[in-house]
Parts: structure tokens; C-alpha cells; sequence
């Protein structure tokens, strides 16, 4: 039996919302006692927390481990803020990495360049003539390539567009642009990853993650290679954060079974109902403002009937990107009818719509009397809130209606979206008590009735992920009897105000028990 005191601590205590100090002993991964008079053998290791403060570990509901720690080994586009910067990037990267073959990159957001409209390839493919170039939006639901990766994709003016994508041309001629489905038609001859390349990248998320306080993550849509590298990783005893994993539709239709260790756990489906909404591919009921376009609905109530039956059957939970209106309105019309045509009604299905960014009101209602959790990203508010504006007119009173939907009585679990966001909890907090970039603009914050008290937005990444991933009788708060998952911090975060929330530091994390990162 592995016994760990970890000694004067300040536990914080998310239902009384304060702090006491104490010790705490862990045995086999989960808390044993806590108290200033704890009797311990001397097979107890003593670990000195030196007064930080601890948190019930945070947990981000929705992040994309492969896809992070791929993006380390890629060309990072985050930071452009026009077509020259991101041809410059690339050609520094190329001279770095001299034998490529293929150039991949992500990250580019056109929000940010000086013309802010989805760009074309001509300046990229005269640039980049000879070697194909791939360029991932911040949202991973388009791609930008150049004319030699489209001709090598076979890719031409008359292609027919897949069900749920888009081929975007400019005066009848190919942009590059390939938006949500489309995507498929080129990543079908990128280079295959091996199961050797899927670790290291899982390996360089864990690094950064647990670094940022994360004890878990929810990793939103794993494929086939995912989940077999996640299981080599368990095998090799390399995998030190929690991941509640979700199936991606493929992986899901292929009939997987459930799995579950210690630390890695897959009972769920990851669906996408729609796109976008910086891409134009979030479905709403109206057109948007600044284009002629509804969007892209990928899963329709029908199709989505048919997704949830056989989730139920198989007892899988069924997390679902909705972004839209018109996406979050058909998960909600398809669960009804599902779950009123069932014979168990007390079917505990803890169905989740991922993003749940643009809700009408008169849906609201049918939301929580389905018990659908919303699993929301505070990030994307403070990162998108002008470019909503632009996307949806007047309607974006209908946007991240966080305070609205706990007013509505239905549950919030809080994430990033990592990597298209920062995978920072601490951040994610912050964005969601001010609802300001991080220059506190807009001053007083960006529809600010729908800005969260501190308690709400640290239940969000604790007991209510706990609640989302059906563990809140094992985690969620520092009780006795349960798994030993904290987060350390430097300072007592309920004493700050909330523009001060960043703060606090990262001091250590503690997954089952074990100090899995230190900065002490």
C-alpha cells in the first residue's frame, strides 16, 4: 500500500467556499484522513506543501490532447495577423525543418489579419509552388491549401462537395478553403501518423496540462490510433493525468467497447451537429449577418435520433457539438422524441451539448427539463465576442448565455478547447467572472448579466466535470474517500478580485495521490 502525508496545506473547501489548514493522508490513491493530529507509519512518505492552497483537481471538460501536442511540431499560426506573416512563418519553420515533405500548420484565425475574410491561396501557392502546404483554422473546422495540395488531392473547380462541408470558391475558382466534411478530401492523403507519433503527442499534452493545475482532461473525439496509443501509454505506465475520453462518430460506429483503468476511461460518443461559427459553419435558424449562408448542419434531427438510440442501447453517453441555434435546437427536438418514446424513464443519460454558444430562449426550458448538461469554453467568449457581433447582428443577446443557463437550472462544466484556446483553467476562470479580454476591455465586461461569481466558475472545472464524467461520488471536492486529485495553488483565491484571478500560480498537481508536477 502507497501511503502519502502531505503536510500543512490549506485545504479549500468549494461548498463553503474558504479555506482551513490541515494535513491530509492518501493511501492507494485516495484520502484516508485529514486533520492536524494524523497518525502515520513510517512507510508513509512525507511530502512539506509548504501553506499552498489546495483545490479539488480542475478538470477541462473538452480539450484535444493529440491535437496539442501535435501543434508543437508544427507550424503555430496563432499569433498572425496577416497573409505575409503566415507565409513568413512558414518559410522559417521549412528552414528549421529542412527535409519535409508536407507542410502542416495551424491556428491562423483571419479575425485577426488586417483584411478579416476567409483568405485565398495565390499568394501561398506562389510561395510555396512545390512542397503541399496544410493550414488548420484555430477551430480545426477548416483548412487552407495551397494549389499543390489540391492537385494532389485531385481537388478541382467541379468536385463534388461532401454532405455536411464546403468547397469555397471565389469567382468559380477554388480558394483553398475547405470547410468542416470538405476537409476530408485532403486529409485523406496527408501523411498517416504512426501510433509512435500519436503518444510522443499525447506525452508533450500531459507535459503542458498538468503544468497549467489540470488533473484531467475530457478529450473530445479520440480515433481509432488515439484510443490504441492511450491504451500502449497505460501499458507503459506513462499516462499520469485522468482522460475521460469520448469516441469519435467513427470510432463509436465501429462498435468499440467500452474501457476503463485507473486513469483513462471511454463510455462516451463525440458528435458534431455543426460547424463553426468563425467559419460560417455554426447552423442557425437565420441567415447570418455578414453572409448569405445558414451554415452547415452536419447531423440533422433524424440522423441524430438514430446516433442517441444506439448510444442509449449500447449505455454510452452522448456529448454533442452544437454551436448554433438551429444545431442546439435539433439535439434537443431528436433527444425528446428519444427520450419520450422510451420505455425507462428514469434513464439517467447525462446527455452533453458541447459549446451550447447560441441558444434561443424559448429552448432553454427544454434543455433543463432534459437534463442536458452544458459543457461550455469561457475562452471562446473573450476570444470571439466581436467577431459574434459581426456573425449574428442583434442575435448575439442569444450567446454565451452562461448565467442564463444556470438561472435555467441547468448544470455548466467548464473546459478550453484546447488547442484552440489556451489550456489554462486559471484563464478559463478568469474569462468567465469578467467576461474582458485580459486588458480588461470591455470595461465592465461583454454582456456582463451573464458574467459568474467565483464559486460558479470553480464548480464549472470541479465537482460539476465531475458530475459530466459520472464521477461525483469518487471526485469533484477533498473529502475522505475520495480519489486524491488537487490542484496547488500559491495564494487563496476566493480572497481576489476577480480582475486578479491570473494571479494565482501554479504550485503543484497532484493526480491519484501522486505530485505528477512541481513548482516548488
Amino acid at each position: 500500500m502507497t501511503k502519502i502525508l502531505y503536510s500543512n496545506i490549506n485545504i479549500f473547501d468549494i461548498d463553503k467556499f474558504e479555506s482551513y489548514e490541515t494535513d491530509l493522508l492518501i493511501e492507494d490513491g485516495v484520502v484516508s484522513d485529514i486533520g492536524r493530529s494524523i497518525n502515520y507509519d513510517k512507510n508513509t512518505e512525507v511530502i512539506d506543501l509548504r501553506n499552498f492552497y489546495m483545490l479539488p483537481g480542475l478538470v477541462d471538460s473538452h480539450g484535444h490532447m493529440t491535437h496539442l501536442g501535435k501543434n508543437q511540431y508544427e507550424v503555430d499560426l496563432r499569433d498572425c495577423k496577416s497573409e505575409f506573416e503566415v507565409v513568413e512563418k512558414i518559410k522559417t519553420f521549412l528552414d528549421l525543418n529542412n527535409n519535409l515533405s508536407w507542410v502542416n500548420g495551424g491556428g491562423w484565425n483571419q479575425e485577426k489579419f488586417d483584411i478579416k475574410l476567409l483568405p485565398d491561396n495565390k499568394y501561398l501557392s506562389m510561395n510555396f509552388p512545390d512542397i503541399p502546404v496544410t493550414l488548420s483554422r484555430i477551430d480545426g473546422h477548416a483548412i487552407w491549401c495551397n494549389k499543390k495540395a489540391l492537385d494532389m488531392a485531385n481537388i478541382q473547380e467541379n468536385t463534388p462537395v461532401p454532405d455536411g462541408g464546403e468547397i469555397l470558391k471565389k469567382d468559380g475558382l477554388l480558394t483553398g478553403i475547405l470547410v468542416d466534411k470538405a476537409q476530408q478530401l485532403i486529409r485523406n492523403i496527408i501523411p498517416s501518423e504512426s501510433i509512435a507519433d500519436v503518444k510522443k503527442w499525447i506525452l508533450k499534452a500531459q507535459e503542458i496540462c498538468l503544468s497549467k493545475g489540470l488533473t484531467e482532461v475530457h478529450d473530445a473525439g479520440i480515433s481509432s490510433i488515439q484510443f490504441d496509443a492511450y491504451k500502449e501509454l497505460i501499458n507503459e505506465n506513462k499516462l499520469k493525468i485522468r482522460v475521460y475520453a469520448m469516441a469519435n462518430q467513427e470510432l463509436f460506429e465501429n462498435n468499440v467497447s467500452k474501457f476503463k483503468s485507473e486513469l483513462f476511461e471511454l463510455k462516451s460518443v463525440k458528435l458534431v451537429a455543426d460547424g463553426a461559427l468563425g467559419s460560417n459553419g455554426a447552423a442557425l435558424i437565420e441567415k447570418y449577418q455578414d453572409s448569405d449562408t445558414y451554415g452547415i448542419l452536419i447531423l440533422d434531427k433524424n440522423k441524430l435520433k438514430n446516433l442517441f438510440l444506439k448510444a442509449f442501447k449500447e449505455n454510452f453517453q452522448v456529448c454533442i457539438h452544437a454551436i448554433g441555434d438551429k444545431a442546439n435546437r435539433e439535439v434537443v427536438l431528436a433527444l425528446r422524441e428519444v427520450l419520450e418514446n422510451s420505455n425507462d424513464h428514469q434513464f439517467d443519460h447525462r446527455t452533453r451539448i458541447e459549446h451550447a454558444q447560441i441558444i434561443k430562449e424559448e429552448d432553454l426550458k427544454d434543455i433543463s427539463d432534459l437534463n442536458v448538461i452544458a459543457s461550455v469554453q469561457p475562452m471562446h467568449c473573450i476570444s470571439d465576442m466581436h467577431m459574434a457581433e459581426e456573425r449574428l447582428g442583434s442575435r448575439v443577446k442569444d450567446s454565451y448565455l452562461w448565467k442564463t443557463l444556470i438561472n435555467n437550472n441547468i448544470l455548466l462544466i467548464g473546459g478550453s478547447d484546447f488547442p484552440v484556446e489556451n489550456s489554462s483553467p486559471l484563464m478559463g476562470i478568469y474569462a468567465a467572472v469578467n467576461r474582458t479580454k485580459f486588458n480588461n476591455s470591455p470595461y465592465g465586461g461583454w454582456q456582463p448579466k451573464e458574467i459568474l461569481n467565483l464559486k460558479e466558475a470553480l464548480e464549472m472545472y470541479t465537482k460539476n466535470t465531475a458530475y459530466g464524467s459520472f464521477k461525483e461520488n469518487f471526485k469533484g471536492n477533498i473529502e475522505i474517500g475520495k480519489i486524491a486529485d488537487f490542484t496547488l495553488i500559491d495564494r487563496d483565491i476566493s480572497l481576489l478580485s476577480n480582475h486578479d484571478v491570473l494571479e494565482c500560480k501554479i504550485s503543484g498537481t497532484i493526480v491519484n495521490g501522486e505530485m505528477v508536477y512541481k513548482d516548488f
